[in-house]
C-alpha cells in the first residue's frame, strides 16, 4: 500500500471508532510513520479496540507541541506500556516539523524544532500485516453510508442521479 492509504485508511478506521475528527486525522499519519518506521503493528490493534486510548495519545502529544511552542528546551514523556511508547514515538516523528527523540527505557525525551520542517522521507510502499489491514477495514466500513434509496436521494453515490 502506499503512504496515502495507509494514512486515509487509519484516519477512516479511527473515525469508524469512535475517535473525533482533529484526532482522527493525526493518528491516520502516526499510522503511516508508524508502519514506515516498523514499529509493532500489534500494538495499533490493540489501541484501536480502545479509541479513548488514541484520544489519550493525540493529548499527550498537543501538550509535548504546547510545551515545545513555550520553550526550546527538551520535553520529557514517561510511558511504561512499550506498544503506546512506540505509538507515541511515531506520532512524534510523524509530525511535520524537525523532531529529535531519545528514547530511554520507559522514557521519550523530544525536541521539537516547530519552525524547521521535517526532513522524513516516505518509503514508496508499505506492508500492513493481515490482521491489522482486516481490523482497519472493519472499522473503516462503519463511516459508509449505507447503501439504500433513502442515501442515494440525500446525494450519496458516484452521481448516480436521474436528470430530467
Amino acid at each position: 500500500m502506499s503512504w496515502t492509504e495507509i494514512q486515509t485508511l487509519g484516519v477512516k478506521a479511527a473515525s469508524g471508532a469512535g475517535v473525533p475528527p482533529a484526532q482522527a486525522l493525526a493518528f491516520g499519519a502516526m499510522l503511516a510513520r508508524h508502519v514506515a518506521d516498523d514499529g509493532p503493528q500489534g500494538a495499533v490493534e490493540a489501541v484501536l479496540s480502545e479509541p479513548e486510548r488514541i484520544v489519550a495519545l493525540a493529548h499527550r502529544v498537543e501538550t509535548i507541541v504546547e510545551a515545545a511552542s513555550v520553550n526550546n528546551k527538551p520535553v520529557s514523556a514517561t510511558e511504561k506500556d512499550a506498544g503506546t511508547r512506540s505509538m507515541l514515538v511515531s506520532w512524534l516523528t510523524a509530525l511535520p516539523c524537525k523532531s529529535e527523540l531519545e528514547i530511554a527505557g520507559s522514557k521519550v525525551r523530544v525536541s521539537l524544532s516547530l519552525s524547521e520542517p521535517s526532513a522524513r522521507g516516505r518509503p514508496e510502499r508499505l506492508y500492513l500485516n493481515p490482521s491489522l489491514s482486516e481490523q482497519l477495514n472493519i472499522l473503516a466500513a462503519k463511516t459508509y453510508v449505507p447503501d439504500s434509496d433513502a442515501s442515494r436521494a440525500g446525494g450519496a453515490g458516484a452521481g448516480l442521479m436521474e436528470l430530467d
